[in-house]
């Protein structure tokens, strides 16, 4: 499999992941009903749009190149969160391990110098 191949199949994978947490990202900024009566059960109320302008901005790092090892692992700590969120929730964890997962593998086979695995 050539490069170009892999960064397609890559951003693929890790762009899902990333259009589900832009969503998160401005429903928490626009408190969407929902999303806040679900941070509300875990405690979150007071700080939910700053939680989301920190999501952006963690998203922002990733797409940037210079600061996209930086971006990845501070989002695989905040997808740790959302499982970690699901499971306090009573609901299951499949969606945020999922996400990790695809965000993950996505990541590494455009960058496997992250983790110092070649595909």
């Amino acid at each position: 499999m050539n490069d170009k191949t892999k960064n397609i199949i890559g951003w693929i994978l890790s762009g899902i992941p990333i259009a589900v947490l832009l969503g998160s990202a401005f429903g928490k900024i626009l408190q969407n009903e929902e999303l806040v009566a679900n941070l509300n059960r875990l405690n979150i109320v007071n700080n939910i749009p700053v939680l989301g302008i920190l999501l952006l901005f963690m998203i922002g790092l990733y797409l940037y190149p210079k600061t996209s090892n930086l971006g990845f692992f501070l989002l695989c700590s905040y997808l740790g969160g959302v499982i970690v969120g699901e499971v306090a929730l009573g609901e299951s964890p499949l969606l945020g391990i999922g996400l990790t997962t695809l965000f993950y593998i996505g990541t590494l086979i455009r960058r496997p110098d992250i983790s110092g695995i070649r595909f």
